[in-house]
């Protein structure tokens, strides 16, 4: 990216804003050397991290950097075998600990939020938890070295603070007996020496060294020679420790040097991750919108220039779909010049990952380079004009542009002849369309206006003016060319009107029309914007009442959901209270077997089993469906029951049945019905069912077609059944088939309380597919 064009739409300014949101001096000092990708795929990735992080802002709020700093200086000394200060050591294991509180932050957000980029950012850095402990070790949190970093440390230490205490005692006792000696009663630092201020004519009187003498003369610092000894020994000491802290510190740098490679991949991780954030702050404090990298398109939606945010009037602009040249017209100080340095700052930031304070997401066409020829360009120190330094730009321009270039041209051709300038500029213009390039220039030639009406390539667009207040509105008007207005201006500042007709008679009648035109196209652009911003208004009405309307759905559904699955729980539990009360009631009737048990008795037991199951409406799943045509001895299945039975009787009107659901019969509604087999014709017995009070019992048992595990449930209930009903011999069909069925229930039976003898039936009652039982009665 060329540099002059960074400086000409301050791309400083940018940095320097994103350089504030960072939270670490590594993120600062990225942002502030940012610049442009080079290749689109790079920005698109950069653009996706940001949105993760700005998510992450939001729901999580603003990560941990404490304690992550630029310790590159200090990894480089140890690598190569320099000794670290305690308070460079103590950086290095407060960057430990602030990446992993990073991490940490990451991987915690990620389980709320889909953050798969910042996931696999943070996925390489290295876990020293056990180096920053061998630091902590060493290094106390106020940058100093422990006593306990080495046994040598602690006893050097230990001996100098009793060393220190001896000297403050004899001091003490000094001051004591030596107070008329003295010229006040304190104790002096004299370099490192403790000395006592003795008065010149007492000096003789105290064994010393004499250290220090006043300026006045009146006063010998005299080190007593009890001290100096002491003294001596602590001054050693001291050389020892430093010798002894020296060593320590070099060991951990050593450490330190071992884990400089992934403290380094650490620190370029961490310096990414603080950019992508800062970056993403910066988006949330202007409210920006992420954009969408295009092949040299631009579609802008209310945009602004970063620095005029918020108060700047937003623009709508577009080049590059339909048109490759935009030609901008309009009064100065009417935001031409903005309008370019807008779209040339929001193209290097889009570039550049970041999202673009606009109303609504735009479009960015990704640039090789951007090119800009914007302002007073007067080099005095060159002797060049404005013209001259206009022209040496462009020339240098022309010789680099190519069709993934973005040209922004600032009153193309100003500053000579307007005849020559008009027309340097349409064959400028020529080349650069004829090269690829997407391009917006500014003018105040007519000629420019007829040129982009009849170059299939070109767009007109203007900067409206209010004639009303006679200022403009920043507004930017596509499609429609801008209009002089120079004759309304003069008539509303009160030019005489004989001053007028004269000048509206040198005006070329052609001319007269077009702007005449020219105004009857701005007041319709302006109907159909305020058309358009209704109906804008009226979709975001339409989709907010849908957004409503949904969120109503489904609250219903949800409340629907709930309500069926309660329902399913309550029947459930209403269904294993049954079965439980029919276990009761068997192992009852199993208890009475060899007593006397009477019709009420049984009739008692029924009731209170079939109370115990409350009267069940149809299935929704039969409505609609045709009611199937039942018949005795068919086998069904109860829908809202999940149980399966036969039909022992049919109603009259054919709307229900009475169903045998094992020792239980229940009246049912057809529709909660479903027929699973039919009724089959009855093996030669000589009594098909035996009467026990109101109780039928059939003397057979049909289970072909059911699981080993139904089967076997449903056969211990008719033994219990037919115990009670004091039936010796009965039949079980199973059929044939695989023979599973037949083999399962024939084991079954041979070790049945209740059976005597089971054995294959005769030819007549069904042969080998059906069995024969001697019931225990």
């Amino acid at each position: 990216m060329i540099i002059r064009s960074l400086e000409a739409l301050e791309y400083d300014w940018v940095r320097q804003r994103v350089a504030d949101e960072a939270m670490s001096s590594l993120g600062k000092q990225l942002a502030q050397t940012m610049s442009p990708f080079s290749f689109r795929a790079e920005a698109e990735s950069a653009l996706a991290k940001v949105d993760e992080a700005y998510r992450c802002l939001l729901r999580a709020g603003s990560p941990p950097f404490a304690g992550v700093t630029d310790i590159r200086p200090a990894l480089s000394r140890a690598k190569v075998g320099g000794v670290l200060g305690a308070d460079q050591v103590l950086a290095i294991a407060q960057f430990i600990a602030g990446g992993r509180a990073f991490r940490q932050f990451i991987e915690h957000a990620a389980t709320e939020i889909d953050l798969p980029l910042l996931s696999e950012l943070v996925a390489p850095m290295a876990d020293l938890r056990r180096t920053e402990q061998e630091i902590r070790q060493v290094v106390s949190d106020d940058g100093q070295v422990l006593d306990h970093a080495s046994d040598v440390l602690l006893q050097l230490r230990s001996e100098r603070r009793r060393r220190e205490g001896e000297v403050r005692t004899t001091l003490d006792r000094l001051l004591r007996t030596h107070q008329k000696l003295l010229q006040e009663p304190i104790v002096a630092m004299r370099g490192p020496y403790y000395c006592l201020p003795v008065r010149v004519e007492h000096k003789n009187q105290l064994r010393g060294i004499v250290r220090d003498v006043s300026s006045s003369g009146s006063t010998v610092f005299i080190e007593p020679r009890a001290v100096s000894e002491i003294g001596e020994r602590i001054r050693e000491i001291e050389v020892l420790e430093e010798r002894e802290i020296e060593r320590i510190l070099q060991q951990i740098s050593a450490v330190i040097a071992t884990v400089s490679e992934e403290l380094e991949t650490n620190v370029a991780l961490l310096e990414q991750a603080d950019l992508i954030f800062a970056k993403a702050g910066y988006a949330r404090r202007i409210g920006g919108k992420r954009p969408q990298l295009t092949d040299g398109v631009w579609r802008l939606h209310g945009a602004r220039h970063p620095q005029l945010h918020p108060a700047g009037v937003p623009i709508d602009v577009e080049l590059g779909a339909d048109f490759r040249l935009l030609i901008i017209t309009g009064p100065n100080t009417g935001g031409k010049t903005v309008t370019l340095k807008t779209v040339g700052l929001l193209t290097l930031m889009a570039m550049s990952g970041l999202f673009l304070p606009t109303r609504r997401e735009s479009e960015i066409g990704f640039c090789r380079d951007v090119f800009v020829d914007i302002g007073d360009e007067q080099s005095i120190e060159q002797s060049l004009s404005t013209f001259s330094s206009h022209m040496k730009n462009i020339i240098q321009m022309l010789q680099q542009v190519d069709e993934k270039s973005l040209v922004l041209l600032d009153e193309l051709g100003a500053g000579t002849d307007p005849a020559e300038g008009s027309a340097l500029a349409i064959a400028i213009l020529d080349r650069l369309t004829r090269v690829g390039a997407r391009v917006m220039a500014t003018t105040h030639y007519a000629e420019l206006k007829g040129y982009a009406f009849h170059n299939s390539h070109a767009m007109n667009a203007s900067m409206e003016f209010d004639l009303a207040s006679l200022r403009p509105t920043y507004r930017l008007l596509m499609g429609v060319p801008g209009r002089s207005n120079a004759l309304a201006i003069a008539q509303r500042l009160g030019l005489p009107d004989d001053i007028l007709a004269a000048a509206r008679e040198h005006v070329a009648e052609t001319d007269v029309h077009v702007e005449e035109l020219i105004g009857k196209l701005e007041a319709a652009n302006r109907e159909a914007e305020r058309l358009r911003d209704e109906a804008a208004r009226a979709w975001e009405d339409a989709r907010a009442q849908m957004e409503q309307l949904d969120a109503r759905e489904t609250a219903l559904d949800k409340e629907l959901a709930d309500v069926r699955e309660r329902a399913r729980n309550e029947a459930a539990s209403i269904v294993e209270k049954a079965q439980q009360e029919a276990e009761r009631i068997i192992r009852e009737l199993r208890q009475m077997r060899h007593t006397t048990v009477k019709d009420h008795e049984l009739v008692e037991l029924r009731k209170g089993l079939e109370g115990l199951v409350p009267e069940r409406k149809a299935s929704p799943r039969r409505s609609g469906k045709v009611s199937p045509k039942l018949s005795v001895g068919q086998r069904v299945r109860v829908i809202s029951l999940g149980q399966k039975g036969d039909v022992v009787e049919v109603a009259p009107d054919s709307k229900s049945a009475l169903v045998q659901l094992g020792a239980m019969r229940m009246k049912v509604v057809v529709n909660d019905l479903e027929v699973l087999a039919e009724a089959v014709e009855p093996v030669a017995i000589s009594h098909s069912k035996k009467r026990v009070g109101n109780k039928d019992v059939r003397m057979q048992l049909d289970v072909r077609g059911e699981t080993v595990e139904d089967a076997l449930m449903r056969i211990d209930k008719y033994l219990d059944d037919a115990v009670v009903a004091g039936l010796a011999r009965i039949v079980i069909i199973h059929g044939k088939g695989t023979g599973a069925l037949k083999t399962a229930i024939r084991r079954h039976l041979q070790g049945h309380p209740q059976v005597k003898t089971s054995e294959p039936a005769a030819q007549s009652e069904g042969g080998d597919g059906a069995t024969v039982v001697s019931v225990r009665i």
